[in-house]
């Protein structure tokens, strides 16, 4: 039942999180004790929790995949506010004072101290079952939120409780070695404890799962940890529990087609491990990713209002799908992630324009769209755990089985063993399957960061995408500085103290 995990019931909790700015972080003051007072009003904090991912979401794919070569900004030259935003991010040319990167910060801290409240006010729930899972919803979504934060920013403020005005402006980040003891603590916690259930009961579709802590799990060990490491070789069988949760795929056929993932009419399908949901039908809770990513003046043939036209696909990208398949294999995800024309019913003309349709449904208001965005997905996981055996073991038959089958469902031809014949093949080929299989879903530039080609794989598009040398100035490759975030200006105005990252 999707209205569970989107509309918080209780008229005391809207208040409670309407009345206190969640968004002043580093510190936050939230007055909900007086409010908590059995499991019920736990379980609105928890909700209240994953309804605060909407916030982070609508700038995430600006942080990710616009600052990766799968997107791009789609004009040069307009003086509005925001095409000078999507410019800094798509160039790396980032100020301390970028809205965006400053709204995301908050709203992730936001979030935060939403499951913080959680934790502190678990001593209400009688119900032992009932408690753990509750704790380990809030560190789960914690820990997903610190993931995010100390990738793209390196240190970051660790947050367990709530902390004072006066406390806050004298907080130092924290650094990353400890943001990540505390994302494997908590995860690794939910899992010795048995928290969470392996499936989520009839009516709460959506809540976290045993899957997909495993899951966040295994990638936190194969981001932070070097080949070979003993926690990097954790990730195998965290990996392999994950999809014998999904029933232990084996060939394209018993995947759920690529084309019924991101279906509206097919919500939390066996292929989703986790996802931020959204609810359309003007309860606030509407996806706005129609609006966002729609092409501009569609004259409503693609979608109605007026849509921003942002996180336009590059021309890397539409190249890498295209060489990908043949004219009688084609890529079948490139038409489910991206579209490079409509037709205009009134002129009966075919319009040439390209944006991200992966998230886009019919919407009867502009912002509010019924599209899940998933977070983690079978898919991922089957390349990941391909990934990682050819790390650790080479091309082995198991590591050309997880890849063939994505390939497989894709409809482009598989690969021959002599095909992918040493672990560096083998790599090229899982690397390049990642993309076309996860792009416009904020995975690219964290898997550029986790292998350590973000900066040269961003300079080759920037001076190689033939949009860039339209320009009137030289658009420049990224030093390695740049691929962190600068710490908005907002937060040293409060503690003038913290420091700033490098560059910047």
């Amino acid at each position: 039942m999707k209205t569970i995990l989107k509309y918080i019931g209780s008229a005391a909790l809207m208040f409670v999180f309407g009345a206190c700015n969640l968004d002043q972080y580093p510190y936050s003051e939230t007055a909900a004790d007086e409010y908590v007072k059995d499991a019920a009003a736990v379980n609105d904090l928890v909700i209240g929790t994953y309804n605060g991912l909407h916030n982070v979401m609508y700038y995430e794919w600006a942080l990710t995949e616009l600052r990766s070569d799968n997107t791009r900004m789609r004009v040069n030259g307009s003086s509005s506010q925001d095409t000078k935003l999507i410019e800094q991010l798509d160039q790396g040319t980032i100020t301390t004072a970028h809205s965006w990167v400053e709204n995301y910060w908050s709203t992730a801290y936001a979030a935060i101290a939403r499951a913080n409240k959680v934790l502190e006010n678990l001593g209400v729930v009688g119900d032992e079952t009932l408690r753990a899972q509750y704790e380990g919803e809030a560190k789960f979504l914690r820990a997903h939120l610190y993931f995010n934060l100390v990738r793209l920013w390196g240190p970051v403020f660790l947050v367990t409780k709530k902390t004072g005005s006066d406390e806050a402006r004298h907080m130092q980040r924290s650094p990353v070695e400890d943001i990540y003891g505390l994302i494997e603590g908590d995860l690794n916690a939910i899992i010795n404890g048995a928290m969470l259930p392996d499936v989520a009961a009839s009516g709460n579709e959506g809540r976290a799962t045993m899957p997909a802590v495993k899951g966040l799990l295994a990638k936190v060990y194969m981001t932070r940890y070097d080949v070979g490491s003993d926690n990097y070789m954790k990730a195998g069988s965290l990996l392999r529990d994950v999809l014998a949760a999904a029933g232990n795929p084996q060939n394209g056929s018993d995947l759920v087609p690529y084309d019924r993932i991101f279906a509206v009419d097919n919500e939390m399908n066996k292929e989703i491990i986790f996802a931020v949901r959204y609810l359309s039908g003007n309860v606030g809770l509407g996806s706005p990713f129609g609006t966002l990513f729609g092409p501009m003046n569609n004259g409503n043939n693609v979608i109605m209002g007026s849509p921003k036209h942002y996180n336009y696909p590059s021309d890397d990208l539409v190249a890498a799908y295209n060489n990908n398949g043949t004219t009688e294999k084609p890529d079948l995800r490139k038409t489910v992630t991206l579209k490079e024309s409509y037709y205009n019913a009134t002129t009966e003309q075919t319009v040439e324009a390209r944006w991200c349709d992966k998230f886009l449904s019919p919407i009867t208001s502009e912002y509010d769209g019924e599209n899940d965005w998933p977070v983690l997905r079978v898919g991922d996981v089957a390349l990941l755990l391909a990934e990682w055996i050819n790390e650790t073991s080479g091309p082995t038959d198991e590591a050309m089985r997880y890849l063939n089958m994505i390939r497989e469902r894709a409809g482009v031809t598989t690969y021959a063993t002599s095909d992918l014949s040493s672990k560096y093949l083998f790599r090229v080929a899982v690397r390049n399957e990642r993309r076309l299989e996860l792009a416009c879903e904020n995975q690219r530039w964290f898997d550029l960061m986790r292998w350590k080609v973000a900066a040269s794989t961003v300079s080759d598009h920037l001076a190689s995408e033939l949009f860039y040398s339209d320009y009137d100035y030289t658009v420049n490759p990224i030093e390695e500085w740049q691929v962190l975030l600068p710490i908005p200006i907002s937060v040293i105005n409060i503690n003038p103290d913290v420091a700033q990252n490098p560059g910047y």
